[in-house]
């Protein structure tokens, strides 16, 4: 991303009602490097003007090899990564449940954003036919070998592909990350078949998580988080975007203990604090300790696309 480049420090119009009309959540420096904005209109809370977008980091600054022995060394520094995504294909089993009940013979499914693979994998297993759609080129080459599953190095929007060619999109803590929410689900919505369905999971911030943490939740602080949705602010861009809500869950997540030590030196603001207790995590391996929680701070929506 050119850093140089005037049109980079503009402020940015909402993405539901592209009005600059905002209030001020946060200064530059808080929560992200950039400011956070909230607009005055529709509510959605988002960082303008931006400092970084992870795709074009991902594209433009992502070295060779970088995954090399990911599975193999427990110690390789990508292998938090991979462990999490596996623990965390459990999580999906309420949403599965619904797309079993939509489609019993299965379909053809993309996800965009498909990681390591291991939620593809788990509907390749049962009969579905899957394809990945990935920013990181060093992913694409892992789903093959490891799952035999074809991805795209790419975005959505480049990958070109066919017009109502899928039944189910999926794209999970994603949406946060893109500079144009609503463009991108328009992409998904043409992309699937009459009628067919997506899956999007974000952080939500209507929480009393939120409320009580503000700058210091967890979630806000990622910085490659751009968006900040709500459940009615999500609602409104997915609607925007033609389509329509199936179901809306609040949901958690798989952790390890060793990321959930991480997540606390996140909140707590100091560096030194965060990689302490990495320190302390590593050196008693609780990576191999998980369990589940669920203080309701994400969101997981099924929509559909309505039938011509």
């Amino acid at each position: 991303m050119n850093m140089d480049n005037e049109s980079f420090w503009e402020e940015i119009p909402c993405n539901i009602c592209g009005t600059k009309n905002v209030d001020l959540v946060f200064e530059a420096g808080k929560a992200q490097p950039a400011k956070l904005v909230r607009c005055k209109s529709c509510g959605l809370m988002y960082s303008s003007p931006r400092t970084q977008v992870d795709i074009d980091m991902y594209e433009s600054n992502e070295c060779d090899g970088l995954l090399e022995g990911v599975t193999t060394d427990v110690n390789h520094r990508y292998r938090w990564r991979l462990e999490k995504e596996s623990g965390q294909v459990r999580d999906f089993e309420p949403t599965r449940r619904i797309l079993h009940k939509l489609y019993p013979e299965g379909g053809r499914m993309v996800e965009v954003g498909s990681g390591f693979g291991n939620l593809l994998r788990s509907f390749k297993d049962e009969g579905w036919d899957v394809l990945g759609v990935d920013p990181w080129k060093e992913l694409p080459p892992h789903t093959r070998d490891i799952h035999g599953i074809e991805t795209i190095p790419t975005t959505l929007e480049k990958a070109g592909l066919p017009e109502a060619s899928a039944d189910v999109i999926i794209m999970l803590h994603v949406i946060e990350h893109v500079p144009d929410p609503v463009a991108t689900l328009r992409e998904i919505h043409r992309v699937l078949k009459p009628g067919g369905h997506a899956v999007i999971e974000t952080p939500r911030y209507d929480t009393v998580m939120f409320k009580i943490m503000g700058h210091r939740e967890r979630s806000v602080k990622c910085e490659g988080h751009i968006y900040f949705f709500t459940f009615d602010t999500l609602r409104r861009t997915y609607e925007k975007a033609g389509f329509s809500k199936v179901d809306t869950q609040a949901v958690g997540r798989t952790l390890s203990a060793e990321r959930f030590l991480w997540n606390v030196g996140t909140i707590s603001g100091s560096t030194s604090v965060r990689d302490g207790l990495g320190r302390m995590s590593s050196t008693l391996g609780l990576n191999k300790l998980r369990f589940s929680l669920n203080l309701r701070d994400m969101q997981r929506v099924v929509i559909r696309k309505e039938d011509v």
